[in-house]
């Protein structure tokens, strides 16, 4: 799973196998590691509570994001691309929340294993 973070948007890319994860109802974690003495980060997308909307919370050097299981049962299963989210926030602000299948690049980068992500519709 990739994750970028720019300002107050977060969004989450996922292969094929992690969709199918999912798809079952379970988590898909990812690790970060700074170094022996340091502490790692960690982020996950969970499938949880049958209502709702996308939340987000960071606790203990994780950013957990989670998504009904109704809603990611139809994403995982279909040939729908993302689920999105913008939750409001103190004084205006937003967060920004978008979670994709990962497809593979129109152009082929060398060191990248693209091998387990969706085939892009655009590339035929």
């Amino acid at each position: 799973m990739k994750l970028r973070i720019q300002d107050n948007s977060i969004r989450l890319r996922l292969t094929q196998t992690e969709v199918n994860h999912i798809a079952q109802g379970r988590k898909v974690q990812s690790v970060v590691s700074f170094g022996r003495h340091m502490p790692t980060f960690t982020y996950s997308l969970i499938p949880e509570g049958e209502g709702g909307s996308i939340s987000v919370t960071y606790h203990d050097h994780e950013l957990r994001v989670s998504v009904p299981r109704n809603d990611s049962q139809q994403w995982s299963t279909t040939d729908q691309v993302g689920m999105e989210e913008t939750i409001a926030q103190e004084e205006g602000q937003s967060l920004f929340i978008l979670i994709e299948k990962d497809f593979q690049c129109l152009h082929k980068r060398p060191m990248e294993d693209e091998s387990d992500h969706f085939p892009n519709p655009a590339a035929s």
